[in-house]
């Protein structure tokens, strides 16, 4: 093991709470990752430190942050006795709906694994990742945390993230991105969430669920879009935390998306599309009505990322 060698991952951006999939549905994109890199030190003490060039920078303390909680939870499971510096490249906003604290402790993980020998196979690493989200969210969710290792389109067990399933990705299927510059965070999202719902309102929402899945299998385009249009539970509360929603889902939609939603708690919004161009023509007529309403944005036309989290040079 040499300890003077730099060992870099990184893990992509991703949607998660998939229309009616509260909690239990979401897939990775190409778009946005961050970068993690790991360089083994002697020391049994854990360094953090961002790259300037990132998105943005966060906490430093190594019981803080996702990366480093991720990166010590695989070290432990490793037997490893040693220390590390870790070095964050954020290219994925804080507080935006895709999955940033997901993304940058999936990247940890892989990184440290790497570092350690690559011992563990992707699927191990599940734990040490959920452990560093955790750190972020309160709790261990999966529905970022396995799209972004594993990619491609997962359903995830809520509350037991270690039971999921990938669901084959539809060729067809283009999707439309928008980052409005407002922070939405995840905590400050589910505090304001129902604590009950109806028995009727429930078992339409799970029926909604099964047809969205069918519907990905079956490569149905336009079902699916219908179909993450279909939460009547959390997204419209949700919506209240972003202004300019309903009119960046009506451009959406007026320029030939066949739905467009939430990603995660927010402000993050996507349009799902059958084709790349269109994907493109919606992105700029997303982020032509969030400028009326003063706030800049991101936009990417981008699509489905069925690898995950890589290692890096």
């Amino acid at each position: 093991m040499d300890k003077k060698t730099v060992f870099s991952a990184k893990a992509p951006a991703s949607i998660s709470n998939l229309g009616p999939g509260f909690d239990c549905l979401g897939l990775a994109l190409h778009g946005w990752h961050d970068t993690v890199r790991v360089k083994l030190t002697d020391a049994p003490d854990y360094q953090v430190t961002f790259n300037p060039a990132g998105a943005w920078s966060g906490p430093t303390n190594p019981k803080a942050n996702t990366a480093s909680v991720s990166v010590m939870h695989v070290a432990e499971v490793s037997g490893y006795e040693g220390g590390a510096h870790i070095e964050i490249h954020k290219g994925i906003h804080a507080g935006s709906g895709l999955g940033s604290s997901a993304a940058s402790a999936v990247a940890g993980a892989l990184a440290m694994n790497l570092a350690l020998g690559g011992r563990l196979a992707k699927h191990d690493l599940i734990d040490s990742c959920l452990a560093g989200e955790s750190v972020v969210s309160g709790a261990k969710h999966g529905d970022n945390v396995i799209p972004s290792l594993m990619g491609g389109i997962v359903l995830v067990e809520p509350g037991n993230p270690l039971v999921f399933r990938r669901i084959a990705v539809p060729g067809n299927l283009h999707l439309a991105v928008i980052l409005p510059s407002i922070e939405v965070l995840t905590h400050q999202a589910r505090s304001i969430l129902p604590h009950h719902v109806d028995l009727h309102v429930a078992s339409v929402w799970a029926s909604r669920l099964g047809q969205l899945v069918d519907a990905i299998h079956s490569e149905d385009v336009s079902r699916i879009g219908h179909l993450v249009m279909s939460d009547e539970i959390v997204e419209p509360i949700r919506a209240t935390l972003l202004a300019p929603y309903h009119d960046i889902k009506m451009a959406a939609l007026s320029g030939g998306a066949k739905g467009c939603a939430l990603s995660g708690s927010g402000p993050a919004m996507f349009a799902v599309c059958d084709s790349a161009q269109i994907a493109s023509d919606v992105a700029t007529r997303m982020q032509l009505a969030c400028s009326k309403h003063g706030i800049k944005s991101l936009i990417r036309s981008d699509s489905v990322n069925q690898t995950g989290a890589t290692k890096t040079d």
